[in-house]
């Protein structure tokens, strides 16, 4: 039985959305610095005493690799430390309750209940005292949930990541030892923009309330443009070459993981720690004599072009993609369509998963298949359709986390 099956777990997430799909309507295209107001949850953990030492966190954002940065941080703290590591992600890879994670096992589902049932009382009483646009973000709440279940479980440190932004986001007012900044890109636009340099304010915040920030040299170079974190607190990584087995992004979340675990320990960690195989956003799945490639990728500038040109190459695969109207859709086509050869699909989403419109797509007549985001035989059925009409055993499926969780469903067969 699914978990959206269950009906005990759908009243915990219908609880967990509620105050949000209440005011839906007022809030939705609006920016998060108009509707968003992080102070409500926070209020609500500092009366349940959930908030954490800073000594003992370190915080993730970024436009691309956040949550592999963080799965991979976790990772390296538990094999250097033998301390019980709890991480927090956003959103979920597969079920709700893999959000949080102890040692990098999900808390059980029901846990993962319990957890809610302990802080709904609060809830319940924050929610009464709302008014107009304000809400209790589901983000907030799983964050709460999490940081309950952190404490209970006694976790030594914690590893968490942010939702999209930080400047308006729970996480990014949580203060850390350390703070990462993956990457600064143009999504999100409708949310944190709409400039560029309005996406970066908001995700270097996480910086201007931590000890240390980490981040790449495209940020480094936004923080000396905006100032918004103290020049002697900031370490940029360089970027890694390309070419090698991985793309040059995840090479760039291995090194800035790193870099973060070595300085929240003081202390260099071993670089036999394996990284390789802790992101969710890449990596490359088997079912039957099908292979899958996926990658969570939403921005053109976010491709490592020489990785793809020479996967496509090696591999003649077809391309199905799925990317909402707020994505950078054009310039993703366009970039596949310069490669010889290409198959080029797209894949609209259906039903209630956030903001899930691909009505542009659908007027150019540009979506090959639409599929419910749960229906993981309806996406591998057009995968093997599409397989066999351009001959080839390589899918490489590029989207949304929502539409990367659908790949992982249909093609984990093994």
């Amino acid at each position: 039985m699914s978990r959206r099956d269950d009906p005990a777990f759908n009243r915990v997430m219908d609880g967990i959305y509620a105050s949000f799909m209440k005011r839906k309507a007022l809030v939705e295209g609006r920016h998060d610095r108009d509707i968003r107001d992080p102070r409500i949850i926070l209020d609500i953990a500092g009366k349940l005493s959930l908030l954490p030492d800073p000594a003992k966190v370190i915080r993730i954002t970024g436009s691309k690799g956040k949550g592999t940065t963080s799965r991979m941080i976790a990772h390296i703290l538990r094999e250097a430390t033998g301390a019980d590591i709890g991480l927090f992600v956003s959103p979920e890879e597969i079920d709700h309750n893999d959000r949080i994670r102890i040692n990098g096992v999900p808390a059980s589902v029901s846990d993962f209940m319990a957890a809610h049932a302990a802080i709904e009382p609060a809830l319940e009483a924050a929610e009464e005292s709302l008014d107009g646009t304000s809400y209790l973000s589901p983000y907030g709440i799983f964050l709460l949930m999490a940081l309950h279940y952190f404490r209970e479980r006694g976790a030594d440190y914690l590893v968490l990541e942010c939702g999209r932004g930080a400047e308006f986001d729970e996480t990014g007012n949580i203060p850390s030892a350390v703070s990462v900044v993956t990457s600064i890109l143009l999504e999100h636009p409708a949310s944190l923009g709409p400039t560029l340099a309005d996406v970066a304010r908001s995700k270097l915040f996480a910086g201007a309330n931590a000890d240390i920030l980490i981040c790449d040299e495209s940020s480094l170079r936004w923080n000396d443009r905006l100032n918004i974190v103290e020049p002697e607190k900031v370490v940029s990584v360089p970027a890694p070459a390309e070419g090698g087995h991985l793309p040059a992004w995840l090479e760039m979340d291995k090194a800035l993981a790193r870099t973060a675990a070595d300085a929240f320990l003081g202390r260099q960690t071993s670089r036999d720690i394996t990284l390789d195989d802790k992101s969710a956003a890449f990596g490359i799945l088997r079912d039957g004599t099908t292979r899958c490639y996926f990658d969570a990728c939403v921005s053109a500038s976010s491709i490592d072009k020489t990785f793809a040109s020479r996967l496509i190459g090696e591999t003649t695969p077809v391309i199905l993609a799925s990317l909402p109207d707020d994505k950078d859709t054009d310039a993703i086509r366009d970039f596949f369509a310069g490669e010889k050869g290409t198959a080029y699909y797209e894949v609209a989403l259906s039903g209630t998963r956030g903001y899930l419109h691909y009505d542009n797509a659908k007027a150019a007549g540009r979506v090959e298949d639409e599929i419910h985001y749960e229906d993981a035989q309806g996406l591998k059925a057009l995968a093997d359709r599409l397989r066999a009409r351009h001959g080839t055993d390589t899918v490489y499926c590029l989207g949304t986390q929502t539409y990367i969780r659908l790949v992982k469903m249909a093609f984990a067969g093994g």
